[in-house]
């Protein structure tokens, strides 16, 4: 839906010499959805989650795409009541990142929001995500990933849900 986040992502990835291979692909709404089309492992995935406490309060969690995300550690990490916390609906996706369910990016957001990263994304050599459109996707090189994030301010944690 967003050609302007996309290309606030290539900017992002200029600004600080990163090279992506950019991939178009047939349009892709869930994590195992997109890791069957661009051919990748489903953990190469960083899936994009944006959470509300409810009180026009937004965070952006990026997790690996075969991984859930813990609420609870969400907002115990940003200082949200964990009663408070819930996924954005779909309206609110695309009102502050400007993007589709299934093409949210980890970064370059209509709206300036927190973003918190799982440190297990790095556990790759290569990491891939949809760049503001289901059609488009970015392959970066995890260690340029991790200078990114850094870059940008993302906090870096365990955000990931631990099942069993």
């Amino acid at each position: 839906m967003s050609a302007v986040e996309r290309e606030k992502i290539k900017s992002e990835f200029a600004l600080l010499g990163i090279v992506p291979e950019y991939i178009e692909h047939e349009p892709v709404i869930t994590s195992e959805d997109a890791a069957r089309t661009r051919g990748f492992a489903l953990k190469q995935g960083i899936k994009a989650l944006l959470f509300t406490n409810g009180s026009a309060a937004w965070v952006i969690v990026g997790i690996p795409g075969d991984k859930k995300a813990d609420q609870k550690k969400v907002a115990d990490t940003i200082g949200w009541a964990r009663r408070d916390i819930r996924m954005a609906t779909v309206e609110e996706v695309l009102t502050i990142t400007g993007c589709e369910i299934g093409s949210v990016p980890p970064f370059g957001h209509k709206t300036l929001v927190p973003i918190l990263i799982d440190q297990s994304v790095y556990d790759n050599a290569e990491n891939v995500f949809n760049i503001g459109l289901r059609t488009d996707s970015a392959k970066v090189a995890t260690d340029d990933m991790r200078m990114l994030f850094r870059a940008i301010g993302a906090l870096e944690g365990d955000f990931v849900k631990v099942l069993g």
